[in-house]
């Protein structure tokens, strides 16, 4: 078994933080910051929407039943 990982060379890990990679990381983190503003922000619009759009279905039911109670329905009689 050790002669199938005999080829694998253990030595030390370095990552050099050069000013590339720093600045790399830092225009990543800040498109990850406004994208998740982004969604936090459409998140509100959407529920802003569906709010308003509760309002409006519950405000033309009020008035279809305001309707109907003015012109009661009549019924037919054989």
């Amino acid at each position: 078994m050790s002669q199938i990982f005999s080829y694998v060379k253990y030595s030390e890990a370095s990552f050099p933080m050069t000013g590339q990679y720093t600045a790399l990381l830092l225009i990543t983190s800040v498109i990850w910051v406004l994208l998740w503003f982004g969604y936090r922000q459409n998140k509100i619009n959407d529920e802003i929407k569906k709010k308003e759009k509760d309002e409006r279905i519950k405000a033309k039911v009020q008035r279809r039943k305001k309707l109907e109670s003015l012109y009661p329905i009549r019924k037919k009689t054989v």
